[in-house]
């Protein structure tokens, strides 16, 4: 009898160890499509978001990883035919490799974490206005639907150009009409 309840004692004590286990970030978005891009993916968000914090936190982490772990490299790549899967995932899996790239390579892993975070994202062609300038700089950047708002995600932009990077996460289409000019009958 007290092996039988020694024995009940300890897996009572088992389960209830493995339910105070540090539980993992699990995103529930979708994938590229491309098995290579998604692994890479799902350990990033791993590394960056917890399902302890709230979805506009880990959006933050993602963001703040975009701005400071990332080196902006001058260049384009061929958009003529739109932003693909393909192109999109390319981009994004170049970006993850060396950790430089432009504003294309930089929308589209925005694109695709915010899209494997659950959240509808598509990429926006564009332009800017470099300060002091009234020429206009072909830029890239990334729609977002966030709990039901449409709003906008610019890391390069923010990290490089903004008194505060994160004036250009989850911004507003006021914020981002003081600086940037695209087709808006593409977005929301």
């Amino acid at each position: 009898m007290k092996k039988l309840l020694c024995l009940t004692l300890c897996l009572l004590l088992a389960l209830g160890a493995a339910g105070c286990a540090e539980k993992t970030y699990a995103p529930t978005g979708q994938l590229s499509g491309d098995e290579a891009l998604d692994g890479q993916v799902l350990a990033l968000l791993g590394k960056l978001c917890s399902p302890k914090e709230t979805a506009q936190e880990n959006l933050l982490h993602v963001y703040d990883f975009l701005c400071n772990d990332i080196t902006y490299r001058p260049g384009t790549a061929d958009t003529s035919g739109g932003f693909t899967a393909e192109l999109t995932n390319r981009l994004a899996a170049e970006l993850l490799s060396k950790r430089k790239g432009n504003c294309d390579s930089i929308a589209a892993l925005t694109a695709v974490l915010l899209r494997r975070m659950g959240y509808e994202a598509q990429i926006v062609q564009g332009t800017f206005l470099r300060e002091g300038t009234d020429e206009p700089v072909d830029h890239a950047w990334v729609y977002a639907v966030v709990d039901g708002t449409g709003c906008y995600f610019d890391p390069l932009y923010g990290s490089h150009f903004a008194a505060d990077a994160r004036d250009y996460c989850m911004a507003g289409a006021d914020r981002m009409r003081l600086t940037h000019q695209w087709d808006e009958t593409l977005t929301g």
